[in-house]
């Protein structure tokens, strides 16, 4: 087996992934924008990996979460504000509240199990930082589980919810 075919078929192990990151990195818009994310990042790394000098060493996943991150975050900048819809999940809606940064660098350990090095370097910037955007997200997260916006479970009890199952 070629390396041109090593190459693609890590893009492809790691496509799915991408794609999840992308559709809760943009907090419920629209997945045919998610997607489009991830092509661009796919494309993006495959032309940097095409171009970089013979035998330089590529962490392949890094730079297609790096890339897609960017990605995202150039198009929520430049698109109108997005809230997820009514029927996604409440903590799609809690982590559109969460700035950008803090919100990637979450996605990043709680979802796609990145080490904070790894982290720091797709944020493009160095780990204490990034924990501490972990430590901001967290706690919000956190906060509003304590003390949830009003109306957000109306007509729910507060406290353990269990069900008896016959």
């Amino acid at each position: 087996m070629g390396q041109a075919e090593d190459f693609e078929e890590t893009l492809e192990r790691l496509t799915p992934g991408l794609r999840r990151y992308a559709r809760a990195l943009l907090c419920g818009a629209a997945n045919d924008l998610a997607d489009e994310l991830v092509q661009t990042a796919l494309q993006t790394t495959a032309d940097e990996a095409r171009n970089d000098a013979p035998g330089a060493v590529l962490d392949i996943r890094v730079d297609l979460y790096a890339s897609l991150t960017h990605a995202a975050q150039r198009r929520l900048r430049s698109a109108a504000p997005h809230r997820p819809s009514l029927r996604q999940p409440a903590i799609m809606h809690r982590l559109a509240d969460l700035p950008f940064e803090e919100r990637e660098t979450l996605l990043l350990v709680a979802l796609e199990g990145f080490t904070y090095e790894e982290v720091a370097r797709i944020a493009r910037t160095d780990r204490p930082v990034a924990l501490m955007r972990l430590m901001r997200a967290r706690s919000a997260l956190t906060a509003l589980d304590r003390h949830p916006s009003p109306g957000a479970d109306a007509g729910r009890r507060s406290g353990p919810h269990l069900r008896v199952v016959k």
